[in-house]
């Protein structure tokens, strides 16, 4: 069965938390490397693209290697591999998956990653506060919004506060939606509000969500 491997791809991205509870500690670690090199910039894509996909199901079970040929079967495309969706998952989608455990993917969260990237940020450098908020895109690279520091490289510190209270280092999407998303109680946006002796408030915000979603 000839098979489309972007679509063999974007297909196991959709059903990644399937697909991954049948791979093996060492597959995953291939098919991370065949990612990788799929990622990279230049080179032969439709190649890379055929050693990632062939590494995926010489490495899973046979009846759902059969599913993803299913899915993906299909003649070869000829357009950009970013075309390629199965269920509004990309490739590119698996990449983030894999590579940088980046559970913000897919025709639901992907808008709301690209929303959040859009926010001015830094590159991210090694040694910097665990309790900033850390995100990363499509490309893989680390980024630090830069709404999380008063002057310089000088976090806020209500920022660093609201951080741990939101278990930023567990879950940065949901901390950077929290900042950067327009809430009810102000309207306007946590972030907005940095500065402007309204750190008690924030605080209380942030500790309210926590237990509200703790049932505390």
């Amino acid at each position: 069965m000839r098979v489309n491997p972007f679509k063999v791809l974007a297909a196991c991205a959709a059903q990644w938390s399937r697909y991954r509870s049948l791979l093996d500690p060492a597959a995953t670690r291939v098919l991370g490397q065949r990612l990788a090199e799929l990622r990279t910039d230049g080179g032969d894509r439709d190649a890379a693209a055929d050693r990632a996909a062939q590494t995926l199901l010489d490495a899973l079970p046979p009846d759902a290697a059969a599913a993803l040929r299913e899915d993906g079967a299909q003649a070869r495309f000829s357009g950009s591999p970013s075309a390629v969706l199965h269920q509004g998952y990309g490739v590119q989608d698996l990449c983030m998956l894999v590579l940088d455990s980046n559970p913000m993917v897919g025709p639901v969260y992907g808008p709301v990653r690209e929303r959040l990237l859009s926010e001015p940020a830094a590159p991210w450098h090694e040694g910097g506060d665990p309790l900033l908020i850390v995100l990363s895109g499509d490309d893989g690279r680390r980024r630090v919004p830069l709404f999380q520091f008063e002057a310089g490289t000088m976090p806020w510190q209500v920022v660093l506060d609201v951080n741990s209270v939101l278990r930023a280092d567990l879950d940065p999407w949901g901390a950077a939606d929290w900042w950067l998303s327009d809430s009810t109680w102000w309207q306007s946006t946590p972030a907005s509000l940095l500065g402007q002796g309204r750190d008690v408030e924030l605080c209380g915000a942030a500790g309210a969500l926590v237990s509200m979603d703790t049932g505390e």
